[in-house]
């Protein structure tokens, strides 16, 4: 498994650690022991394709990095032609998808800056040559390729449905319930079911190929990654969310976890600042980011039941959890 450092932007402190969830072992500094070079960005997102590449987005500067899962060394140059504030990426057989804020921004009566020109960028898979760029609304986000030519986005008009046929990317369908807001993450459980966040408001449960909702499912979600996590075990989501102080300063930290279904919802375990989530898909269990933004952030173990999973030391005694880079908040299991 690798966990995703972010690091604290502008400070080209992000990294990778190579983590052994049965042990605990830890190799931090990873991309720099391999390549000889940092990433040199803020890192945004990753993905691992179907071929085991795995493609990391990266922000300030903007580019995507690709390495090999085996040996994690660099392959190729990274994309950065038409890149404007990337946020996620999905590969198909011929194509790479990015999702892109772009630079303009507004402001709202709150102060939050949003993005209403965002787009896709296209580019062929192999030569990862530039393609072309479609415009999709606002905010665009979390990216998932489903059946046939489809293509889901999280803007913050919805889940958007886009026809990827002749890389035209037209909108088919917009999934939103009323009053809820932009959406931001996507996922698909073990059933083959689409699920949605909606920061601050819940998941929602909608089919793949009717582009229809099925299930609205309250929970509070993180507003800054609304990341929602399936496990590939049980069907079981999970999500996160903290609460802060006029300070800016993290209360209470909580994950969720939803049933299969979506039938329940149910705390899984707090904590004191949860950044990221993860479920291994050979255990079933539950990884968990205990952030900090200037020094190690510790990556804790829960099995599926919620329980706290210390690590065993050498010389007998037990810790919590295992010390990753600056800002850890996503995994990728591979």
């Amino acid at each position: 498994m690798l966990v995703l450092n972010q690091g604290n932007f502008s400070e080209h402190s992000s990294s990778i650690s190579l983590y052994d969830e049965d042990s605990g072992e830890v190799q931090n500094g990873l991309f720099e022991a391999v390549n000889d070079i940092s990433i040199g960005a803020t890192l945004v997102s990753g993905r691992v394709s179907p071929f085991k590449n795995i493609y990391l987005v990266c922000n300030y500067p903007d580019k995507i990095e690709v390495i090999g899962s085996r040996d994690f060394k660099l392959i190729g140059e990274p994309i950065t032609q038409e890149l404007a504030n990337p946020r996620d990426i999905a590969i198909g057989e011929n194509r790479i998808y990015v999702s892109n804020w772009d630079y303009s921004y507004e402001e709202n009566s709150e102060g939050w800056w949003y993005y209403p020109n965002s787009y896709i960028a296209i580019y062929e898979k192999e030569s990862r040559e530039f393609i072309k760029k479609v415009e999709v609304g606002t905010d665009a986000e979390g990216l998932l390729l489903g059946v046939g030519n489809t293509l889901f986005v999280a803007t913050a008009e919805g889940v958007k449905v886009l026809d990827t046929e002749e890389d035209l990317l037209t909108t088919k369908a917009i999934i939103a319930p009323e009053g809820w807001g932009g959406a931001k993450h996507i996922v698909q459980d073990k059933f083959g079911w689409m699920w949605a966040s909606f920061p601050a408001k819940g998941v929602v449960k909608f089919s793949g190929t009717t582009n229809q909702a099925d299930r609205v499912v309250e929970v509070p979600i993180d507003t800054m990654n609304g990341v929602i996590e399936s496990s590939a075990v049980d069907g079981s989501l999970y999500t996160y969310n903290t609460t802060f102080d006029s300070n800016y300063q993290p209360e209470q930290s909580t994950i969720y976890r939803i049933s299969e279904g979506g039938e329940s919802v149910s705390i899984f375990a707090t904590g004191n600042y949860f950044y990221g989530v993860g479920v291994s898909p050979v255990t079933n269990n539950v990884l968990a980011a205990e952030v900090s933004f200037t020094s190690n952030s510790l990556i804790k173990r829960y099995s599926s039941n919620g329980t706290l999973r210390p690590f065993t030391e050498e010389n007998g005694g037990s810790r919590e959890g295992a010390a990753v880079g600056v800002g850890a908040f996503r995994f990728l299991f591979f």
